[in-house]
């Protein structure tokens, strides 16, 4: 079968079947046709094999195939946000990047409103209490249009971080590194200040995660914007995602105590998608290193010897416990950082899911 009709029996785009081919999900043979053009061309079998698995559940899991714009990502390594690769994205900062996930030019960064002073409760638990508080005060809560979803994105990532900080002016990142830096004014800060910002924008999606797919099941059955928030925002809370920054951190200081391999895989290393290095985290050490080059020198060195024992590469959750080593900062200011990055992301992906209504209904097995 031709390109063009491998798309139509499967019901996707051109990119979307040559995104299946990249990841491994169909294969493909490039042959040349009688005018000596390389054209690519599927197998029917292969093609129908694929298109029952989409409409099929399957014993023992669930492996929903969902068209998506917002990020591409392979097993090589590669990730962009809307086609635009993730290291460029990195250097635009967290703010642009997030605006180019939620597909528009740009957006005020700033608060017209009160922030009411949270309790003493977990810092994520702020950036959650903070969304139901602002979901309360919303008139327009119900609207699910997209001027309303991304200012109710962009509203969430902003009052939660004056919220964790009591800070109103500069950027997300420059006021979570003056809120966790003892030393605000000292020649270390904007080295931490970007560190951080490379890790937020990094963050910003990641495809279908458990918290993705959680959001978009929210949307689905037309919860308003705050609470898709919520809800992926509760998905992430668990120590496989928002977490993971702080077993990592974990695994990095019993590193550099004893310096001894660990006998089996531990948080920081390997990654379900990426069988070689994750790119988020080749670009968030770099700045690390920046931070602090001894700290960056003690994760190389334990990777190499990851490599060698485990076959396995750092992943982003490794860079944040790196980061949090380098920079001194508090042990849950990985699950903040991934929060509030994660924030756009989540209403990228509602935007596409509302048109749908209710279609992510698995059924069970007895």
């Amino acid at each position: 079968m031709s390109s063009e009709q491998a798309a139509a029996a499967l019901g996707v785009r051109l990119s979307t079947l040559y995104a299946y081919v990249s990841r491994g999900v169909i294969p493909r043979e490039v042959v040349t046709d009688p005018e000596g053009r390389r054209v690519s061309r599927f197998r029917r079998d292969d093609v129908l094999a694929l298109s029952q698995a989409r409409s099929r559940p399957r014993a023992g899991a669930w492996s929903p195939l969902i068209e998506s714009d917002v990020t591409q990502l392979d097993a090589s390594g590669r990730l962009a946000f809307r086609g635009i690769d993730v290291a460029d994205c990195a250097g635009w900062g967290y703010e642009r990047t997030a605006c180019h996930v939620l597909d528009i030019p740009d957006a005020a960064w700033h608060l017209n409103f009160d922030v009411p002073a949270p309790g003493t409760e977990r810092a994520t638990d702020t950036i959650r209490w903070t969304v139901m508080r602002l979901a309360a005060r919303d008139e327009f809560r119900e609207r699910i249009d997209p001027g309303h979803c991304r200012s109710v994105a962009i509203s969430a990532v902003t009052a939660s971080t004056t919220a964790l900080t009591g800070l109103r002016d500069g950027t997300v990142a420059e006021r979570l590194a003056r809120a966790w830096t003892p030393d605000a004014a000292g020649a270390r800060w904007p080295a931490v200040a970007q560190a951080i910002d490379t890790a937020l924008s990094v963050l910003v999606d990641h495809e279908l995660t458990a918290s993705t797919v959680a959001a978009r099941a929210a949307a689905g059955v037309r919860s308003d914007p705050w609470m898709v928030l919520l809800t992926g925002l509760a998905a992430m809370s668990g120590p496989f995602q928002a977490g993971a920054g702080q077993a990592a951190a974990a695994a990095l200081r019993a590193w550099k105590a004893d310096r001894t391999v660990p006998p089996a895989p531990v948080s920081g290393f390997g990654h379900k998608v990426y069988v070689g290095p994750d790119p988020r985290a080749v670009l968030l050490l770099d700045r690390v290193a920046a931070v602090c080059p001894e700290t960056a020198d003690s994760i190389d060195d334990l990777a190499v010897r990851m490599a060698r024992a485990h076959s396995l590469h750092p992943n982003i959750d490794a860079a944040l416990g790196g980061l949090i080593l380098a920079a001194d900062l508090p042990d849950d200011a990985g699950d903040v950082i991934f929060a509030l990055a994660r924030i756009p992301g989540l209403m990228a992906h509602a935007l596409e899911e509302y048109p749908h209504g209710l279609r992510l209904r698995p059924r069970a097995l007895s």
